[in-house]
């Protein structure tokens, strides 16, 4: 499993741009993490390279955020996901999370994403998120 450390966001978004090119469409990809340990810098770096414009913050509150990606000849939806907030994944199942999972047009990104592994994909893209040494760094591994 390769390691990185990152010492700004920029380059934890650098290098969720690097990994999204080998994107095929299909992927659901498990943020797995502390607060702050950078799976929403993560995620606006994926958005980064489908451009999307729109601003990306967790969707705590809302559960999910669909985009649409317009310049990508196979993928035209990522979807983002948090359940930092959820009980159980009986509700993103109530909100038809599972429609998006394994499409092969769409891109799913879950933070705390260990809060739904009874509804994972066998398939899904592991990447954990933890502190550095120093107050900035961040160490991820997939």
């Amino acid at each position: 499993m390769p390691k990185i450390i990152t010492k700004k966001e920029t380059e934890t978004q650098n290098l969720a741009i690097k990994l999204a090119k080998n994107f095929k469409g299909g992927e659901v990809v498990a943020l797995n993490g502390d607060l702050g340990s950078g799976k929403t810098a993560f995620t606006k770096g994926v958005a980064k390279f489908f451009g999307i414009t729109k601003p990306i913050t967790s969707p705590t509150f809302v559960l999910m955020k669909i985009y649409k990606i317009a310049g990508h000849q196979n993928i035209k939806t990522m979807v983002h996901i948090d359940t930092y907030r959820l009980a159980n994944s009986q509700e993103l199942v109530d909100i038809g999370v599972l429609e998006y999972f394994g499409r092969p047009d769409t891109v799913c990104l879950v933070e705390w994403a260990e809060k739904i592994k009874d509804i994972l994909p066998k398939n899904v893209i592991q990447i954990d998120f933890s502190y550095g040494e120093k107050e900035t760094e961040r160490i991820i591994e997939y």
